[in-house]
């Protein structure tokens, strides 16, 4: 997978062909960029179990009440304790922040969830929110709710109800499949199909390359309407590296003269500006959150490395020194970080660099690969691939305690935007 040096167009194309679809495996202002232990700094909250006065309805409650939890533990900001059984204090002595409670009620076929966050020491009431659902909807309720918590206590936004594209190896095959964010609700979205580089549009749409017409071309898919549309079938590869909404420009990597370049295109297909213009190779374009610069890889150094330069192609930097192997990057929501691979022997390292490249550190030091990093909207959370006895995961990371929680069997993730 090694970048190198040009040396005709064919092996240009034959080599940026290796960097995107042979990889098997599986941020605050204040620039720190350190990790913390798993668990440290949670806010424990007392999840109370939902009532309800009919016996059919027991079920629903359980149910979202341990979604809840799980969803609570989820943000690393909460650490979700129950009562002592019989009672209504806490294990060990503990005090929490707030609770959680509500009742649950049905008429016919709708479920009425009125949920209550109530401080724990004095009882007063927080908020109040009323769901009405159907029984298929409990664990999206639970999400919301969920979401809702974390905004009220921690000033956060949430991501419980994002969603995970990710690519998974199927025989000759590589389809793309949707997953919610906890793992749950597993769909497919291709079949015997070759696909690689998926990339949220918004919410609700997503692009992916495919070789079902024998060429890499990029197709935006609805699923709602449950459309697909060719973007960009132009010679050569069409990958797409990362959207930014604001001005409808879908950064992608396009080798229309067989030496790969970075381009603009709107989500229409038509092409706004080509944005490098190097004999090297340009790939893995990833916006600031702002809009204004773009990371990207190139090797014009002679290896693979991470560089910054503005929309228009100009004021480029090379980001990254050490090492000499480092690919992938992809720019946190919050602005203040850039994650990126970085191969250190046998293993591929998932390393947090500033924009202005002043520090820069490992996340991990284990002994597992890490590839192809996609970060949540919270800036807090990313997806990575991880093998396991050979076998790709996507696995979640979160980057401020440094926990790890294994989501599914696949590769190249990409987390959905949150909706507006």
């Amino acid at each position: 997978m090694m970048l190198r040096q040009r040396c005709g167009s064919l092996t240009v194309l034959a080599m940026v062909l290796l960097i995107f679809f042979t990889k098997d495996g599986s941020g605050q202002t204040d620039i720190h960029l350190s990790t913390e232990k798993p668990g440290s700094g949670t806010i424990p909250i007392v999840v109370s179990d939902f009532e309800t006065d009919i016996s059919a309805s027991a079920g629903i409650a359980a149910y979202i009440s341990r979604v809840l939890e799980k969803d609570l533990l989820y943000t690393g900001v909460f650490d979700p304790v129950r009562y002592e059984a019989g009672s209504d204090t806490l294990a060990e002595g503990r005090t929490a922040s707030a609770i959680v409670e509500g009742s649950l009620s049905k008429n016919e076929a709708m479920y009425t969830l009125e949920a209550r966050l109530l401080d724990f020491s004095s009882r007063e009431v927080i908020f109040s929110k009323r769901y009405s659902f159907k029984s298929d909807a409990k664990r999206s309720i639970a999400h919301h709710l969920c979401d809702e918590i974390l905004f009220f206590l921690a000033g956060e936004t949430g991501i419980a109800t994002t969603r995970i594209l990710f690519t998974r190896k199927e025989g000759e095959f590589k389809n793309l499949y949707m997953i919610d964010y906890d793992g749950f609700g597993e769909r497919r979205v291709t079949k015997d199909e070759l696909v690689v580089s998926p990339e949220w549009i918004d919410h609700d749409r997503f692009c992916f390359t495919s070789y079902r017409r024998d060429n890499p071309d990029c197709y935006l898919f609805d699923p709602v309407k449950n459309t697909r549309t060719n973007i960009s079938h132009r010679k050569g590869i069409n990958v797409a590296g990362s959207y930014f909404a604001p001005r409808d420009e879908l950064a992608m990597t396009l080798s229309l003269k067989g030496n790969s370049e970075i381009y603009l295109i709107r989500s229409s297909g038509e092409v706004v500006t080509r944005v490098t213009n190097n004999r090297a190779i340009d790939c893995s374009p990833s916006w600031s959150p702002n809009g204004g610069e773009i990371a990207f890889v190139s090797d014009r150094r002679m290896s693979p490395q991470i560089y910054v330069m503005d929309r228009y192609g100009g004021n480029t930097r090379r980001l990254t020194h050490r090492g000499s192997y480092n690919t992938s990057p992809a720019w946190s929501p919050r602005g203040d970080m850039i994650v990126f691979v970085s191969r250190e022997s046998w293993l591929y390292r998932l390393r947090l660099i500033s924009p202005d490249g002043l520090m820069e550190e490992d996340l991990f030091d284990d002994m597992y690969s890490y590839e192809d990093p996609c970060w949540a909207p919270d800036g807090r959370h990313l997806a990575t691939t991880v093998q396991f006895a050979g076998v790709p995961w996507i696995v979640v990371v979160d980057v401020e305690s440094g926990s790890k929680r294994r989501l599914v069997q696949g590769e190249s993730s990409s987390w959905s935007p949150l909706k507006e």
